[in-house]
């Protein structure tokens, strides 16, 4: 047999073969995308609809839905969209239940109330599993039109949790939307354990008419709940977006997981973004006559977001002597907090918070804290804690208050604008700002601070008035250092008679503090003020904080 001979078979067979597999690899592809969720947007096209027809909790079956048994509840909803296959998702849960008080409406207000029964597991309803499940509160018809129609309500020791979204520690990329819903009367009102979800226009521990906190047990103390949103640790990419949480004992969201978004929210105010019962007597201020805004966010893990929200009003029902809750309170690793207001509300009228604006605790590294308003914290506004801190970046934070920083009791330093903690490591402490040396009318001048040598630094000057309070109360100018650690800036106006600069001092190497990363900036330099030694304008340290 020649080599053509062997040759033509081999051929042969291979076209063959390829015959049979390419309809085969296409079925294994088409498979795989079938079973893989996809992300969820507007123009989504659902393959699966189920309507919620009822306001109704009859009973706290595991296996009913609204094919097998009448009504359709959120209940049997939940079962049968987390029964569905790959090829029936996306899925939308939607509503159309009637005007009826018997199904749960109340006209007043023009809501329909779910009332969960309470049941043997933890959470009331079944966990959303397999993705692509949209929940959408806001496709009821008629009703309200200043929050949610759709007003879920938990048991009445308000122990129990809402919501679970995603299989417990998956990690799955499980996209699934819940929009347009109230949670009254839970212990933790929503866990998301997985990827890729969107939580947008709910409302978390409101009231019917949302203009105060749904309270556990009609008690300040027990708050409206532990926590309106729970991310677990391995969970990310959660978009967390335009909701209102109020009242809480806990924390009003515990971002937990990497890289998760906490976007355009409302922490501690009524549904429109506004505090209007706050107390304005100082006596009463933070008192247990005052605004009940609940607790603030904490974040683990690394890569979150916290933008564009306003927190206002923060203060639980707790013991005199303990410490009021953090607004933003931070560990973990490069986190980027930006254009945040706190303090303000929606009217940006100055409400204020009861503890910290945002507490960099447990040594976090990589933080960027820029461009948010902290206004009237009564404790610091910016805390820096941990022996192993570095590479955290303040820029452009304004801080304003009226009344002194406080000494909280059994604390080694006094609160302050940004308070430098006592468990920094010493370097850090020990590392001053840039010195103001010189002013000429707009133009500023200065140096390294005493004994810190900071070349190429990048120094940003901040307005204070001449009180004894400690502020920031506008970024004038931020340059860079020279290699010697000189520099100069030109600021907008020509500084009064009551009014002074201070600095901070960014590193752009490491080193520069000592075993510190690039990328570190320092607390607030003392305050320096115009004067006139033989003619000449000179800045020179009014006191030293």
């Amino acid at each position: 047999m020649n080599k053509k001979q062997i040759t033509y078979p081999i051929l042969i067979a291979i076209v063959v073969f390829l015959l049979l597999i390419t309809p085969l690899m296409s079925w294994v592809e088409t498979t795989a995308s079938a079973q893989s969720p996809v992300p969820l947007d507007k123009d989504t096209t659902f393959v699966t609809v189920i309507t919620v027809n009822s306001g109704t909790d009859p009973d706290d079956s595991k296996s009913k839905t609204c094919v097998t048994d009448t009504p359709c509840t959120l209940r049997r909803a939940i079962v049968q969209a987390r029964k569905l296959g790959a090829a029936e998702r996306p899925v939308l849960i939607e509503f159309n239940i009637p005007a009826d008080p018997a199904e749960g409406y109340d006209s007043t207000y023009g809501i329909w109330k779910i009332h969960a029964r309470a049941t043997s597991d933890p959470s009331v309803f079944r966990t959303l599993e397999g993705g692509n499940i949209t929940i959408d509160g806001s496709t009821q018809p008629g009703g309200s039109i200043r929050g949610p129609k759709i007003f879920v309500m938990g048991p009445s020791t308000g122990n129990k949790n809402g919501l679970v979204v995603g299989v417990n520690a998956s990690g799955d990329h499980d996209y699934n939307k819940i929009k347009g819903l109230a949670f009254q009367n839970f212990k933790d009102h929503m866990t998301i354990n997985s990827t890729h979800n969107i939580i947008e226009d709910n409302w978390f521990g409101l009231s019917d008419d949302g203009t105060e906190p749904f309270l556990r047990n009609d008690d300040p103390q027990d708050g409206s709940g532990s926590s309106g949103i729970a991310i677990s640790a391995g969970a990310m990419r959660n978009t967390i977006q335009n909701n209102v949480f109020l009242g809480f004992d806990g924390v009003a969201a515990a971002i937990r997981g990497d890289e998760n978004t906490f976007s355009d929210n409302y922490v501690g105010t009524k549904f429109n973004g506004k505090v209007s019962d706050k107390q304005t007597n100082p006596h009463l201020i933070c008192s247990s006559d005052d605004w009940l805004g609940g607790g603030g966010i904490s974040m683990e893990g690394d890569d979150h977001t916290v933008q564009g929200n306003i927190f206002a009003g923060l203060r639980q029902e707790i013991f005199s002597s303990s410490t009021q809750p953090d607004a933003i309170r931070v560990t973990g690793r490069d986190h980027l907090i930006r254009n945040n207001k706190i303090g303000l509300d929606s009217d940006n009228n100055k409400i204020g918070v009861c503890g910290r604006g945002v507490y960099l605790s447990d040594s976090p590294r990589g933080v960027e804290v820029t461009n948010n308003q902290i206004i009237y914290p009564e404790l610091s506004a910016i805390s820096l804690n941990g022996a192993l801190y570095n590479e955290n970046t303040l820029r452009s934070n304004i801080i304003k208050k009226v009344t002194e920083w406080p000494h909280v009791t059994g604390n080694p330093k006094g609160e302050d604008a940004i308070q430098v903690g006592p468990s920094l490591p010493d370097a850090f402490e020990n590392f001053y700002p840039a010195k103001v040396t010189e002013i000429n009318g707009t133009s500023v001048s200065g140096t390294s601070g005493d004994n810190s040598a900071c070349p190429n630094c990048t120094i940003e000057i901040f307005l204070d008035n001449t009180d004894s309070i400690t502020e920031t109360r506008q970024s004038l100018a931020v340059v860079t250092a020279a290699s010697d650690g000189t520099w100069s800036a030109t600021i907008p106006f020509e500084l009064t008679s009551s009014q002074g600069l201070r600095t901070t001092s960014t590193t752009t190497a490491y080193n520069t503090i000592p075993d510190m990363s690039a990328g570190t900036t320092t607390g607030l330099s003392v305050l320096y003020m115009s004067g006139s030694i033989s003619g000449n304008k000179v800045y020179l340290p009014l006191v030293v904080r």
